[in-house]
C-alpha cells in the first residue's frame, strides 16, 4: 500500500470518527429545540456518515486488493457508493421538505434553551466540517480516488451548509418566539435542502457514466485515431480500438495486424511506438497494443487473413 493510500484511508477514518461524534448530539438536540435547520443538517449528516462508513470499508478493500473479480480495478464500485450517497442525500431532502411544510401548518414550540445548545452544537459541526474539508483538499491533490475526489465536493457543501444552518439558528434563538425567528429556521432548512439536492445532482451525474460503461470522450478518440494514421503504413490491418473508464482510469486496447513474415523486432517496435504515443497524448491511460499475424487470402489477392483477435 502506497502512502498516499495511506494518507487517504487516514482522511477517511478521521472524517467518520468526527463525523460520528458530532452527528448523535446533533439529532438530539435537534428534536429538543424544534429547529429544522438543524434537523435538516443533522440528517444530511448522519446519513451521510453511514454512507462514508461504508465507503471506509471498501476503501480498505481497494487498497488492499480484496476485490480481485474486478478486471478493470475497483472504481466502478468507487462509483456506486458515490452514487449511493447522493441517493441519500435526495431522500434526505425530501423528509427535511416534508417536515418544514408541516412546521408551516403546525408551528412547534421553541425552547429557548434548546435553541442556545442548537446554536452551540451547528457552530462546532461547522468547525469539524472547515476542518475535514481542509484534509480531505489535501489528500485529493493527486486525484488518484474517486472516493476521495467525492467527498471533497461533499466536504465543501457540507461546510457551507453548516456555516448557514449555524447562522439561521443563531437569528432564530435571538428572535425565539417571533415571526422572524421562524422565518429564518425554514430559510436555513430551505438553503440546508439546497445544497443537499445540488450535491446529490453532482454525484449521481459523476457516477452514471461510469456506472454505464462509459467510453473515452471524442478528443480522447481523436487523440487514438491520430495515432493509427500517423503509423497506417506501419501496419498492415488495424483490427479494432476498444475504450472504457473505470473511475478515473483509463483503458485503451488497440488490435493491430503485421504480416505473418515480417520481423518480430519491427512489429515490437510498432506496437511500443504506439503505445507511448497514446500513453503520451492521454496521461495516465493504460494502453495495450495486441498484434497479430496476417496473410493474404489465396483467393483474393488484395485481402488480408488474419488470427483471430482476441474478444
Amino acid at each position: 500500500m502506497t502512502d498516499a493510500e495511506r494518507q487517504r484511508e487516514r482522511a477517511m477514518a478521521l472524517g467518520v470518527g468526527t463525523d460520528v461524534l458530532t452527528a448523535t448530539p446533533m439529532l438530539t438536540i435537534a428534536v429538543l429545540s424544534h429547529s429544522l435547520t438543524l434537523l435538516a443538517d443533522a440528517l444530511r449528516g448522519g446519513l451521510l456518515t453511514l454512507l462514508e462508513l461504508f465507503a471506509y470499508i471498501m476503501l480498505r478493500r481497494i487498497h488492499r486488493q480484496r476485490l480481485p473479480s474486478y478486471e478493470y480495478g475497483a472504481g466502478k464500485i468507487e462509483s456506486f457508493l458515490n452514487l449511493l450517497i447522493g441517493s441519500g442525500l435526495v431522500l434526505s431532502s425530501i423528509l427535511v421538505f416534508a417536515l418544514g411544510v408541516l412546521s408551516l401548518l403546525h408551528p412547534p414550540p421553541a425552547h429557548p434553551l434548546g435553541l442556545v445548545g442548537a446554536t452551540a452544537i451547528a457552530a462546532v459541526n461547522a468547525g469539524q466540517n472547515t476542518w475535514m474539508f481542509l484534509t480531505f483538499l489535501r489528500v485529493g491533490r493527486d486525484r488518484g480516488s474517486v472516493l476521495i475526489n467525492g467527498q471533497v465536493r461533499t466536504r465543501l457543501l457540507k461546510l457551507i451548509s453548516s456555516i448557514v444552518a449555524t447562522l439561521a439558528i443563531f437569528i432564530s434563538a435571538i428572535f425565539t418566539g417571533r415571526l422572524v425567528g421562524v422565518l429564518a429556521d425554514l430559510a436555513g432548512s430551505a438553503v440546508v435542502t439546497q445544497v443537499m439536492i445540488w450535491t446529490a445532482y453532482q454525484l449521481i451525474a459523476s457516477s452514471l457514466p461510469d456506472l454505464l460503461d462509459k467510453t473515452l470522450d471524442e478528443p480522447q478518440h481523436a487523440a487514438i485515431n491520430s495515432v493509427l494514421i500517423h503509423h497506417f503504413h506501419a501496419v498492415d490491418l488495424i483490427h479494432y480500438v476498444r475504450t472504457r473508464r473505470s473511475g478515473i482510469r483509463i483503458f485503451v486496447e488497440i488490435g493491430l495486424g503485421f504480416h505473418a513474415e515480417r520481423r518480430m523486432g519491427d512489429v515490437d517496435f510498432v506496437n511500443q511506438t504506439v503505445r507511448r504515443e497514446v500513453e503520451a497524448l492521454i496521461p495516465g491511460a493504460n494502453v495495450a497494443v495486441v498484434a497479430t499475424a496476417c496473410w493474404p487470402d489465396p483467393g483474393e489477392a488484395a485481402v488480408l487473413k488474419c488470427e483471430s483477435a482476441p474478444r
